[in-house]
C-alpha cells in the first residue's frame, strides 16, 4: 500500500482523542512513555512498515507489516520495543462516534476484541484492510456534509468483517467467560433489547439476580462506564433513530420508547446532546 504523504507524528500523545471526533495519521511511534499509552474510546493501529512489539492487557504482540490492533480507552496498552523504520497508520473514534459504529455491531464483537485485540495479516484481512484503508482516506478527503456518516459506515464495515472473525470463536469465548464477565455481557446484551422500554439501572439488576452497586462495579470494570450512562447512551441512539424516519411524529416516538409525553423526551433527549429532537431531525434532512 502507498503510504500517504501526511505529516508524520512521533509522540505517542496522538493516539490519545485530539480535537476530532474521528482522526487518522502515521506514526513512527518514537517519542513513547514508559508508562501505558493514553488512548482514544477506539483506536486501530496498522503496522504499514517494520516490526513494533505492544504488551496489552499483560498480554504480548508483535505486530509486522499489515498486521493491526484495535484498543479501546481503557485498554492496558505498551510499548515495548519497535525497529528503526517503523511506520503505523492510525485511526481514532471519540465516544460519540464510537457510539455511533456500535449501534449496530453485534454484542459478541465487543467481548472478542476484549480479548483478542490482534490480528494477523492474512490474504484475507490483508485484502479487506488494504481497500479500506483507501476508502477511508479518500472519504477524509471530502468535505461535504455527509462526509461523518459515510466515515461511520467505513468503520461499520470494518467491524463487521471483524465480527466474521469472532463468530469463528464464540463457543470458544463463550467457555472462557467468568461469572463476572457473563453478567455484564448478558447486561450488554439486555440493554440493545429492553432500554426501549425500561431505563431504571434496578430493572436490569433485578432480572440478573444482583444489586444495582454491583452491577456498577461491573460495567465500570468492563466498559468504563455506569450502567446509567450506558443505559442513557443506548436511548439517546434509540431516538435518533427513530427521527431519522421523517414520517415517525415526536408523539409517536415518545410512545414508542416509553416517555410519558413529548416533552419529556425533549427535555431527556437535550439534556444528553444539547440539541432538542426537531432541531436534530432538522440537521440530518
Amino acid at each position: 500500500m502507498a503510504i500517504p504523504k501526511v505529516v508524520i507524528e512521533t509522540d505517542a500523545i496522538l493516539l490519545g482523542a485530539g480535537d476530532q471526533e474521528i482522526t487518522h495519521g502515521l506514526a513512527t511511534l518514537q517519542a513513547v512513555p514508559e508508562h501505558p499509552l493514553a488512548l482514544a474510546y477506539v483506536v486501530v493501529v496498522i503496522c504499514q512498515q517494520g516490526e513494533v512489539e505492544f504488551e496489552v492487557n499483560f498480554q504480548s504482540y508483535h505486530l509486522k507489516k499489515h498486521d493491526f490492533l484495535v484498543l479501546a480507552e481503557d485498554s492496558i496498552a505498551l510499548l515495548k520495543q519497535r525497529s528503526p523504520d517503523l511506520l503505523c497508520s492510525f485511526y481514532l473514534l471519540k465516544r460519540s462516534s464510537a457510539a455511533d459504529v456500535a449501534y449496530l455491531l453485534p454484542n459478541h464483537l465487543f467481548s472478542y476484541l476484549n480479548k483478542h485485540p490482534y490480528f494477523a495479516a492474512t490474504l484475507e484481512c490483508k485484502a479487506f484492510v488494504s481497500v479500506w484503508e483507501q476508502h477511508v482516506r479518500q472519504v477524509f478527503a471530502r468535505s461535504s456534509g455527509y462526509r461523518r456518516q459515510m466515515l461511520i459506515n467505513a468503520f461499520q464495515n470494518l467491524f463487521l468483517f471483524l465480527s466474521e472473525q469472532a463468530d469463528n470463536q464464540k463457543q470458544q469465548l463463550r467457555n472462557d467467560y467468568s461469572r463476572q464477565e457473563m453478567i455484564c455481557w448478558k447486561f450488554w446484551e439486555m440493554l440493545s433489547v429492553q432500554c426501549r422500554q425500561h431505563r431504571e439501572v434496578a430493572f436490569y439488576a433485578d432480572a440478573l439476580h444482583i444489586t444495582p452497586y454491583y452491577l456498577s462495579q461491573l460495567t465500570k470494570r468492563f466498559f468504563n462506564d455506569s450502567p446509567k450512562t450506558l443505559i442513557d447512551r443506548q436511548v439517546v441512539l434509540e431516538i435518533k433513530k427513530e427521527l431519522r424516519q421523517p414520517q415517525h411524529s415526536i408523539q409517536q416516538i415518545a410512545d414508542a420508547l416509553n416517555f410519558a409525553d413529548p416533552s419529556y423526551l425533549g427535555k431527556y433527549f437535550s439534556r444528553h446532546t444539547g440539541m432538542g429532537p426537531t432541531e436534530y431531525r432538522a440537521s440530518i434532512s
